[in-house]
């Protein structure tokens, strides 16, 4: 009985020693289960987000610089115009009644003229007959200063009368313009796009959008672009020139194709946030119905789509260093003989499949990218192999419930 237990302690013990070894021995034959991709070159096209508006390239909004009740308006909200057109009259009464008063002071200063003319006439004669008196001594020195100051009197008189007469003219002229701009005409060619102001309401000389200010707004509809905002965070890496795809949310699947034109030097701060105006111009299909106001997302791109060296995102792995966070190595798995080495890479541009590697990697090479599960538990030169297609559907499944 001794003698059998022995011998079962003694088989116990080998067991426990050589179970690891066979097993080991299975798993380095078969070798775990991975899935592997080829380090290739491929198009990659790193993007920003941002949203915003479209707008039309050209618009004006028309606001009166008078005050004065709507006459008529000829034209209507849709119409198309031209420049020079006219589109609506205010009530000139009150600038004509300017001008008549205006062309009354004028005629008031013309007959002055004429008047001051005939005295200095009348005090020039009288001045030179006094000049010939005192040299025959028949007149005393007062009475030809006298006669001296009355002649430089009315030169200095008529000189008043001609700068009244200029200044009535500049007030003629301002209110004739004043008169003028009851009419209002069209600056640009383009389409009615908004006409809030109707007869009989009146149009006041204002920015704000107090009633009356806005009478009415032209665009022009064959020309829209694109007004993004872009964090302060992403801004450094928009350029002008780079390539861009704006969807409009009436046409949410549709890319419409454009190019960054022009960035703001100065933000628009937003609550605690600060964002850069991005504008960009964009080629339109004739038979999208795009308006200015419509919100919009857009992808900009960061790169001109050229192919580089890459591997798909989820092989790279970060490690931080323990000592400084800030501080870190990415590296890859690679499959070398049918073992996992572990290689450090240079990463360079990404985007949400691909990762470029500038360093550590070449043409051809095979990499592990997966499961997530299993790549976190390898080891440098564990034997690997390539999952099954049937296992790598199931392990797909499980690693996105997993997630």
């Amino acid at each position: 009985m001794k003698f059998n237990k022995k011998w079962l302690a003694a088989g116990v013990v080998l067991a426990v020693i050589a179970l690891p070894i066979i097993i080991g021995k299975s798993k380095g034959d078969s070798g775990l289960e991975v899935d592997i991709s080829d380090v290739s070159s491929q198009e990659i096209r790193p993007t920003i987000l941002a949203s915003g508006v479209l707008a039309y390239r050209t618009e004006v909004n028309l606001t009166s610089e008078l005050v004065a009740k709507v006459r008529s308006i000829e034209v209507e909200e849709g119409d198309i115009v031209k420049a020079g057109q006219l589109l609506m009259r205010l009530d000139p009464e009150t600038y004509r009644n300017a001008i008549d008063r205006e062309e009354a002071s004028k005629r008031q200063s013309e007959i002055s003229i004429q008047r001051q003319r005939v005295t200095l006439q009348l005090k020039a004669t009288q001045f030179e007959r006094s000049k010939k008196m005192l040299a025959a001594k028949m007149i005393d020195l007062n009475r030809f200063d006298e006669d001296k100051n009355q002649f430089e009197l009315a030169q200095v008189e008529l000189k008043s009368s001609e700068e009244a007469l200029r200044r009535a003219n500049a007030v003629l002229s301002e209110a004739r313009e004043q008169m003028g701009k009851t009419d209002i005409r069209a600056p640009i060619s383009g389409k009615i796009v908004s006409l809030p102001i109707k007869v009989g309401e009146t149009a006041i000389p204002s920015t704000s959008s107090l009633a009356g200010a806005q009478l009415m707004k032209i665009a022009d509809t064959s020309d829209i672009q694109a007004e993004l905002k872009v964090d302060e965070a992403d801004i450094a890496k928009i350029s002008v020139g780079q390539k861009t795809d704006v969807f409009a949310a009436a046409y949410p699947e549709t890319a419409l194709s454009g190019i960054v034109e022009k960035i703001a030097l100065a933000p628009s701060i937003e609550g605690q946030g600060r964002a850069y105006k991005v504008t960009v111009s964009m080629k339109v299909k004739p038979e999208l119905l795009l308006r200015s106001g419509m919100s919009a997302r857009a992808n900009i791109f960061l790169s001109d789509g050229s192919k580089k060296l890459a591997v798909p995102v989820e092989a790279v792995i970060t490690e931080t260093d323990e000592n400084d966070t800030k501080k870190f190595t990415q590296y890859l798995w690679l499959v070398k003989d049918g073992k996992a080495r572990k290689t450090v890479v240079t990463v360079g541009d990404s985007d949400d499949s691909w990762q470029a590697i500038s360093k550590g990697v070449s043409q051809g090479d095979k990499v592990i990218i997966g499961p997530a599960k299993t790549v976190r538990q390898l080891r440098e030169n564990d034997h690997v192999r390539q999952k099954a297609k049937e296992d790598k559907a199931e392990s797909d499944n499980g690693d996105d419930e997993e997630k």
